[in-house]
């Protein structure tokens, strides 16, 4: 096992609404000395001290390549996913939420990781009649069978973040919820994207083996 302050982080989805947020906590994690990031377009440098930790890849989320040597990974960060509206189509949405997913995780084994932390969602189940829960629950699965020695899988209802997509029913749903958050039981009630990041550099570094999936109550209590 690396010594404290030498592992390398592999982290795909750096641009999105819990990806950037998970990616300032990696860049300032003592416990890391390189962050790689899968990126389709370059990412803008953060204004921090710790920048230089930042390795920038274009990748083909895609197409059949992959990246050339990136050996010496020690954990994988995966916050891919889009929505329906936004992808075009339900094929569209499975080549990120499912393919794309999958194919980071291949990556990072072939890397040499051994630890995995993936965001999914709330209600992820394989055989609902719930497509999109379907999906996710189709995701999980194969991320399980991945070849990790630890896997943790965060499932967080709605995400409260400010993004830069246009995501309507999300923004009306927050309007409503976070007025009354307290009132909501803490399963369903929003959650910040600071605390799934935070939930998820935390589960990683703990390092247990085997497989565990953190339902949106437990993420709650990062949210402090």
């Amino acid at each position: 096992m690396p010594a404290p302050g030498h592992r390398r982080a592999l982290i795909a989805g750096a641009s999105g609404a819990v990806g950037s947020v998970l990616l300032a906590q990696l860049l300032a994690e003592p416990a890391y000395s390189e962050i790689h990031a899968l990126v389709r377009r370059p990412l803008p440098v953060p204004a921090s001290a710790e920048a230089g930790k930042l390795v920038q890849h274009a990748f083909d989320f895609s197409g059949p390549g992959g990246i050339e040597d990136m050996s010496g990974i020690d954990d994988v960060y995966i916050c891919l996913g889009t929505t329906i509206r936004n992808a075009g189509s339900q094929a569209a949405f499975r080549s990120v939420d499912v393919d794309a997913v999958v194919k980071v995780a291949h990556l990072g084994r072939r890397f040499g990781a051994s630890r995995l932390a993936a965001v999914s969602a709330h209600g992820a189940d394989s055989r609902s009649s719930v497509f999109y829960n379907r999906v996710k629950g189709e995701a999980e699965a194969q991320l399980i069978s991945s070849g990790y020695a630890a896997i943790t899988i965060l499932r967080p209802s709605l995400l409260d973040a400010q993004r830069s997509e246009v995501r309507p029913a999300e923004r009306l749903s927050l309007a409503l919820t976070r007025p009354i958050a307290w009132l909501i039981p803490a399963r369903w009630r929003p959650v910040s994207v600071r605390a799934v990041a935070r939930c998820m550099v935390d589960a990683v570094l703990q390092g247990d083996a085997g497989v565990r999936i953190i339902e949106s109550d437990r993420i709650q209590r990062f949210a402090g």
